[in-house]
C-alpha cells in the first residue's frame, strides 16, 4: 500500500498513555470517519496539542492485525459540533507576518515543498479560515484544502464535517468528479457505490486491481464501481497514465478497462520515457480516433480536472492508494479483497 507521505507530517512522536472517555456522539463520529477494519481496536488518549479556544480533541490509536489499518491520528470536535480527523500542522513557530506566509514557510521547511497559500478572511461556522495550498507539479497545479485558526497556530489539512452526517458529507465531496470518472456496474443511484482511489504506477494498486471484479459479477445490478484517478506526484508516469486513460474512456468507455488491465500487466517494465509511445500504440491498435485522442491529451481542462480531483482526495481523508470508499465509509480491502467483498455483501443483503 502506497502511503501519501508527502502530506503526512509526523507531528506527534508519542502521546501520553492516559485513556480518556469521550462524548458518545463524538466517539461515534470518530468511528464513522475511521477506515472499517475487521478486528481493529480503537483507543483514545490525551491530545498533546494546543487547540484553538473551545475546540476539544483526542489522540486516536488504531491497532489491528492488518498493518494497513494501524494508525495514530488526531480527532477534533469544533464549537459547532463538527468533527475533524487527520494530522493538523502546528505552524505557530513558522516565520511569517501573515497566515499565508506562515503556511508557505512551514511547508517549505517541513515538507520541502514550495507551495503558494491563499487564506480566505471569511470564517467558517467553526470560526476558522478556509485555506488553500497550491503545489506546482510537472503535470500542472494541484491544490489541497484545509482550515486555519485566526492566530495562525494550527492548520487542519482537510475539513470539519457534521458529526451525524460524516460519511454522507464525505461522499458528497467527490460527486463533482465521479460523473466523468470511469465506471461500470449499476447506474448512478445504485444502492452501493464503490469508489476506488488508485494510481497506475502503484504496485499495491496493481495487486488489488481485480478486487472489485467478483463483487460486480455477483452484485452488478446493485453495485456501481468508479475508478478515481489519484496519481501521486512521486510517480513519474502516473499522471500520463491517468490522462491517457481518460482520453480512451471518453472515446470508448468499455475499452478503458482493457487499457487498465494492460497498464498493470506492463507496470514493472514501464518507464516515463516510453509510456507515451506505449499508450499511443494502444490507441492505434484499438483503432481510436487519434486526432481526438491527441486533443484530449492536450486538453488543459481535462488535465486540471484530474489534478483537482487528486487534491480533493488528499484533502478529504484519502491517505493511501488504493483506498476504497463504500457509500462514504472507508473500507480496508483485506487479504485478496475479502473484507471489501464481505462489507459490500452486508450492504446489498440488508
Amino acid at each position: 500500500m502506497k502511503r501519501l507521505l508527502t502530506l503526512a507530517l509526523p507531528l506527534f512522536v508519542c502521546a501520553p498513555a492516559f485513556g480518556i472517555d469521550l462524548d458518545p456522539k463524538f466517539e461515534r463520529a470518530i468511528h464513522d470517519a475511521l477506515p472499517v477494519c475487521e478486528g481493529a481496536k480503537v483507543s483514545f488518549e490525551e491530545l498533546p496539542l494546543k487547540l484553538p479556544p473551545r475546540f476539544t480533541g483526542t489522540f486516536v490509536k488504531v491497532q489491528s492485525a492488518s498493518g494497513h489499518c494501524n494508525s495514530q491520528i488526531v480527532a477534533v470536535l469544533s464549537p459547532a459540533g463538527r468533527v475533524y480527523l487527520g494530522s493538523p500542522w502546528v505552524i505557530e513557530k513558522a516565520e511569517g507576518a501573515t497566515l499565508e506566509a506562515r503556511l508557505q514557510n512551514f511547508t517549505l521547511a517541513n515538507l520541502q515543498e514550495q507551495m503558494t497559500a491563499k487564506v480566505e478572511r471569511t470564517r467558517t461556522v467553526d470560526g476558522l479560515y478556509p485555506a488553500t495550498l497550491t503545489q506546482t507539479t510537472e503535470a500542472g497545479k494541484m491544490t489541497i484544502d484545509g482550515e486555519i485558526d485566526g492566530d495562525g497556530r494550527v492548520f487542519f489539512l482537510g475539513h470539519f464535517r457534521p458529526a451525524a452526517e460524516l460519511r454522507a458529507s464525505r461522499a458528497k465531496t467527490f460527486d463533482p468528479f465521479l460523473a466523468s470518472s470511469p465506471s461500470k456496474g449499476a447506474a448512478a443511484g445504485a444502492p452501493v457505490t464503490i469508489v476506488e482511489f488508485s494510481d497506475f504506477q502503484c504496485p499495491s494498486c496493481k495487486r488489488s486491481s481485480g478486487y472489485v471484479d467478483p463483487i460486480l459479477a455477483k452484485h452488478g445490478d446493485k453495485v456501481r464501481y468508479i475508478r478515481y484517478d489519484l496519481p501521486l506526484t512521486g510517480h513519474a508516469w502516473a499522471f500520463p497514465a491517468a490522462l491517457a486513460g481518460r482520453a480512451i474512456y471518453r472515446q470508448n468507455p468499455e475499452l478503458f478497462w482493457t487499457y487498465k488491465k494492460q497498464v498493470y500487466e506492463n507496470q514493472e517494465g514501464m518507464i516515463a520515457f516510453t509510456f507515451w509511445d506505449w499508450a499511443r500504440g494502444f490507441a492505434e491498435d484499438h483503432e481510436l480516433d487519434l486526432a481526438k485522442y491527441d486533443a484530449d491529451l492536450a486538453n488543459e481542462t481535462l488535465r486540471a480536472e484530474i489534478l483537482r480531483g487528486a487534491g480533493v482526495a488528499l484533502s478529504n481523508d484519502i491517505r493511501s492508494t488504493p483506498s476504497y470508499l463504500v457509500n462514504g465509509a472507508l473500507v480496508e480491502a483485506g487479504t485478496d479483497g475479502k473484507a471489501l467483498a464481505e462489507y459490500v455483501e452486508k450492504l446489498v443483503t440488508k
